[in-house]
């Protein structure tokens, strides 16, 4: 199978050196894109450019910088090649800066130039951004040749009740499947990150760790059961 893994945060440039991100630091697309790799399968990881590198096995990889980047290069892969799925881990921004105002003066937000560090204080109006993966499935409508590749998505909560968590998980209705983990359940210091994964919004399956998170998709992919 081809598969495009998206992974690691967004950084929406303020101005030359100052950036708004999150979290993520993409060591779950990683050894996903890995272990799939090392499976046979013909892996691309589209990753930010913070993100750590510690995929092992032939994978392709490209990098993105800021909502715009990333929206654009996938938008590109998907209409000039096929994929037969996309795994779509990337920690995108909701917001990315617009404009910076210093007391009177009214600058662009983005790389061009860097704010004086004597500057008082500042106000940076934001923009709403869509969702990629919702767009997914019609930027692959967009080849030559289309397609529907199977869609995975990711929704991190943070200290959500179940019934929260649910209600955020059935909100992605354009992912086949989705993987959903909350803040409280992950700890990097013992690998015990929790993951959830849905269809429908049905639990399918629970699993600890990014090996077996992997595991678990590898078996999705090939149209398999997951079993416990």
């Amino acid at each position: 199978m081809r598969i495009l893994v998206t992974f690691g945060g967004t950084r929406e440039y303020i101005d030359a050196v100052r950036f708004i991100t999150n979290l993520s630091t993409g060591q779950t697309g990683s050894a996903i894109a890995g272990y799939l790799s090392r499976k046979g399968h013909e892996v691309v990881s589209l990753r930010s450019e913070g993100a750590l590198q510690m995929e092992t096995g032939r994978v392709k990889t490209l990098e993105f910088t800021d909502f715009k980047d990333l929206d654009s290069k996938m938008r590109a892969l998907l209409k000039e090649q096929t994929f037969d799925a996309v795994i779509h881990l990337a920690a995108v921004s909701d917001y990315s800066a617009a404009s910076i105002r210093l007391g009177s003066k009214r600058l662009g937000a983005g790389r061009g130039r860097k704010i004086n560090s004597n500057a008082g204080s500042m106000t940076i109006t934001l923009k709403r951004n869509f969702k990629i993966l919702d767009k997914i499935k019609d930027y692959a409508l967009e080849n030559k040749k289309p397609y529907k590749p199977l869609v995975v998505g990711f929704k991190l909560t943070a200290s959500a009740t179940k019934a929260g968590a649910l209600k955020c998980v059935r909100a992605l209705k354009s992912a086949d499947f989705v993987v959903h983990n909350d803040l409280r359940e992950l700890n990097d210091a013992k690998n015990s990150h929790r993951f959830h994964i849905y269809k429908n919004g049905v639990k399918l399956y629970d699993c600890s760790g990014r090996l077996r998170l992997a595991k678990a998709l590898h078996i999705i992919l090939k149209g398999d059961r997951l079993c416990y």
